[in-house]
C-alpha cells in the first residue's frame, strides 16, 4: 500500500521473527520464576497492554515523507517492537491455559474457548474494517489499497487491544491463589533457559507438536498474507465480496472450534483430529485455485465463481479451527510429563515455543507472500483490471 516491495517486507518480518526466537523462551522462563502477589503470569499480563498497543499502532502510522529504505527500518522497528511486547501478553495468556485446568477434556475446552474469542474479535475487525474506514473513494475504490485508512483503523485497534488485555487479565484475576506459585528456589538466567529449552525438547511428544505447528503454521501463514491477493487478483472479487471471504473464513473457524470438544469424544487422540483438521483445511484451501489453473472453472466475474471461493475459504476454516485449540491444549498435557519427569511445572517456557510458533505463523507467511508477490511480478497498488494475466498465472502457480 505505502509501495515497499514484498521482499522488503518480509526481510523486516524475518529479522522480527529472528528477536522473537530470543523473547520468547526469555519471556516464558522469566514469567515461569517470577515470584509476586499477582502470581506469575498477571503482572506481565497487565503491563504488556500499553506498550503493545502502541507499537501496533505506529506500525501502521509511519512518518511522513520516508523512502523505501525508511519504510524498510520503520516496519522492522515496530514489528520488533510490537512482537516482542506480544510475547509479554501472550506466553503469560497462553500459560494459564495448563494452570487453569489438569483435566484432559477441560484443557481442549479451554483451548477451543479461547480460540472462538480470538475469532469473535476477528470478525469485528472484518466486518467493522470495511463498513467503518476502508469506503470507496475517487481515488482509491478498493479502500483496502487506501493508505489514508489505516491511521484510523489502527487508532480502533489501539483501544481495542489495551481493553481486551485487561480484561482477559483481570477476567482471570480471581483465580491468582489458586495458580502453581514459584519456588524460592526458582532462578532466571540466560543460562538456565537454555537448559530449560533442552529438557522441553528432549520429550517427543513436545517436539512433535512444535515441529507440526510450524509446518503446518507455515502452511497457513502464506494462504493468510495472499488472501486479498488472491481474492482481488487472481479472482477478481469486490471489496464487498472480499469482506464475505474474510467472514466465512471466521465463521468456519469458529465452527470448528466449537466442534473440537465434542469430535473429541469420537476420535479420542488429539493428534490424530489435529492430523485431520489441517488436512481438511488445505485441500479445501487450495481446489479451487488449483481448478482455475486447470482451467475447469468459467472466467471470473461468472455467477458461481465468487460463491464457490468464498464457500471454500468457509469449509476450509473448519479444519483449522479444529486444529489450532488441540495444539495448545497438547501442550497443556506435555507441562504435566514435564513436572512427571522433573519434579517442576514450567508452563512459560513450553507456550514461549508455541507463541513463537504462533507468531512464526505470521512472520514465514509475510516472508513468502513478499516472495511470491515479487515473483509474479504484480504491481504494488495496481487496480486488478490493468494486471497482466501472464503475472495473475504465476501468481496463481507460485
Amino acid at each position: 500500500v505505502l509501495g515497499l516491495s514484498g521482499t522488503l517486507s518480509g526481510i523486516a518480518i524475518f529479522i522480527a521473527m529472528v528477536v522473537d526466537a530470543i523473547s520468547d523462551p526469555l519471556v516464558g522462563a522469566l514469567s515461569d520464576a517470577t515470584r509476586s502477589r499477582w502470581g506469575r503470569r498477571h503482572p506481565y499480563m497487565y503491563a504488556a497492554a500499553l506498550p503493545f498497543a502502541l507499537s501496533f499502532y505506529f506500525l501502521f502510522v509511519p512518518m511522513d515523507g520516508l523512502s523505501e529504505t525508511g519504510l524498510f527500518l520503520w516496519l522492522t522497528a515496530f514489528s520488533i517492537l510490537t512482537r516482542t511486547f506480544m510475547t509479554f501478553y501472550s506466553v503469560p495468556h497462553l500459560s494459564l491455559g495448563a494452570e487453569l485446568s489438569r483435566d484432559y477434556d477441560e484443557r481442549t475446552l479451554l483451548s477451543s474457548l479461547r480460540m472462538i474469542m480470538q475469532l469473535l474479535g476477528m470478525f469485528a475487525v472484518l466486518i467493522g474494517g470495511p463498513l467503518l474506514f476502508f469506503g470507496a473513494t475517487e481515488q482509491y475504490e478498493n479502500g483496502q489499497l487506501n493508505p489514508d485508512a489505516y491511521p484510523s483503523l489502527a487508532l480502533a485497534a489501539f483501544w481495542v487491544m489495551v481493553i481486551g488485555v485487561w480484561v482477559s487479565a483481570a477476567g482471570t484475576h480471581s483465580y491468582i491463589p489458586k495458580l502453581t506459585q514459584a519456588t524460592p528456589d526458582t532462578r532466571f538466567s540466560p543460562l538456565v533457559v537454555v537448559s530449560d529449552l533442552v529438557q522441553a525438547f528432549r520429550i517427543r511428544a513436545f517436539s512433535a507438536v512444535v515441529a507440526a505447528s510450524i509446518i503446518a503454521g507455515m502452511n497457513q501463514g502464506m494462504v493468510q498474507a495472499l488472501i486479498l491477493y488472491t481474492g482481488t487478483y487472481f479472482f477478481e472479487l469486490s471489496p464487498n465480496q472480499m469482506t464475505l471471504v474474510f467472514t466465512g473464513g471466521v465463521i468456519g473457524v469458529t465452527t470448528g472450534s466449537i466442534l473440537t470438544r465434542p469430535l473429541s469424544n469420537f476420535v479420542t487422540e488429539k493428534k490424530h483430529l489435529y492430523i485431520i483438521g489441517y488436512t481438511w483445511y488445505a485441500i479445501f484451501t487450495s481446489y479451487v485455485i488449483i481448478l482455475k489453473l486447470l482451467e475447469l472453472l468459467p472466467e471470473n466475474g461468472h455467477p458461481i465463481v465468487a460463491p464457490l471461493y468464498i464457500i471454500s475459504g468457509a469449509v476450509s476454516g473448519v479444519g483449522l479451527g479444529l486444529a489450532i485449540p488441540l495444539s495448545a491444549s497438547m501442550i497443556a498435557d506435555v507441562t504435566d510429563e514435564h513436572e512427571r519427569l522433573f519434579g517442576s511445572r514450567q508452563e512459560g517456557i513450553y507456550y514461549a515455543a508455541a507463541s513463537f510458533a504462533g507468531k512464526a505463523i505470521g512472520g514465514s507467511g509475510a516472508i513468502l507472500a513478499g516472495l511470491i508477490i515479487d515473483f509474479a511480478g504484480i504491481p504494488r497498488g495496481a487496480p486488478p483490471d490493468t494486471v497482466p494475466i501472464e503475472a495473475v498465472m504465476r501468481f496463481g502457480w507460485a
